[in-house]
C-alpha cells in the first residue's frame, strides 16, 4: 500500500513541474489536480472522473496509472449497489368469473323467451321498437379525434473513442437528472443514447467522434458540459 496523493506530489516536485503546466498538458483543471494530491476525492464530479484524472495524471508523470487506479478502487471507491429485481405480476384464475359471464346472459335470454311465449301476444302482436335517433356527430370532436398528438423528436447520439480514452457522464434531461452512464470510454469503444434530451460531461472530447441522428456532431474543444437534443449540441458553461 502506498499514499496516492503524496506519491503524485513527490513525482511532480521531483521533476520540477508546476500544476499549471500539468493542466495545460492534460486538460485537467488545477483544482482537480490539487484535490488528487490532497486525496480530497469528494471534490471531483464523480468516481469515474477520479479514476480517469488519476490515471491520466500518473501516466503524465511517468508513473503506473493503473496501479494508482487499483489503489483507489481498493481504498476509496464506493461499493456498487445491485439493482433490485423487477416485481413479478401474478394473474389470478378467471375460470369462475368467465363461467358467470356466460351463465348470466344465458339465463336472461331464457327468461325473455319464456315470457314472450306466455304473454299471449306472440309474434303477431309484437311491437316494433323504433331505435332512438342517432346523436349528431360533433364536428369539433371529429376534428380533435383525427388530430394526432405530435411525438417529440428523438436525439440519437453515438460517441466513439477513436483517438484515446475519455471519461463520460450522461444524465437524462439536465445535470440533476437520473444518471444513465458514468464510466471511462476505452479506446475503440462506442456509447449510444436515444432520448429527447441528455446532459453530458465529456472529459476528453478531443479523443471522441460524435454523430447525432446520423450526422457528424461537433464536440467542445475542451472538457465541459453539453446538452443534447434532436436540434443539436449546446455547450454549457462550467
Amino acid at each position: 500500500m502506498f499514499e496516492i496523493g503524496s506519491s503524485l506530489r513527490a513525482a511532480r516536485e521531483r521533476q520540477q513541474i508546476k500544476l499549471s503546466d500539468v493542466e495545460q498538458a492534460t486538460r485537467i483543471r488545477t483544482k482537480y489536480l490539487q484535490a488528487l494530491e490532497d486525496e480530497r476525492f469528494e471534490l471531483l464530479p464523480g468516481t469515474a472522473y477520479v479514476k480517469g484524472f488519476l490515471r491520466t495524471y500518473a501516466d503524465f508523470l511517468g508513473l503506473d496509472g493503473l496501479r494508482f487506479v487499483d489503489e483507489f478502487n481498493e481504498r476509496f471507491a464506493p461499493e456498487e449497489v445491485p439493482e433490485a429485481a423487477a416485481p413479478v405480476r401474478v394473474r389470478r384464475p378467471r375460470r369462475l368469473l368467465d363461467a358467470r359471464l356466460v351463465a348470466i346472459p344465458l339465463a336472461i335470454g331464457i327468461g325473455l323467451f319464456t315470457w314472450r311465449l306466455t304473454s299471449g301476444g306472440g309474434h303477431e302482436h309484437a311491437r316494433r321498437v323504433t331505435p332512438p335517433p342517432r346523436p349528431a356527430t360533433s364536428t369539433t370532436g371529429a376534428v380533435r379525434a383525427s388530430t394526432k398528438t405530435a411525438r417529440p423528436q428523438l436525439a440519437r447520439i453515438v460517441l466513439i473513442a477513436a483517438r484515446g480514452e475519455c471519461w463520460l457522464s450522461v444524465r437524462l434531461g439536465s445535470e440533476t437528472g437520473r444518471p444513465i452512464y458514468e464510466r471511462m470510454l476505452e479506446p475503440g469503444q462506442t456509447a449510444r443514447f436515444v432520448g429527447t434530451r441528455f446532459w453530458m460531461r465529456v472529459g476528453a472530447p478531443w479523443n471522441v467522434d460524435a454523430t447525432l441522428n446520423g450526422t457528424r456532431a461537433q464536440l467542445p474543444a475542451s472538457t465541459g458540459n453539453v446538452v443534447v437534443t434532436a436540434r443539436g449540441l449546446q455547450r454549457l458553461s462550467g
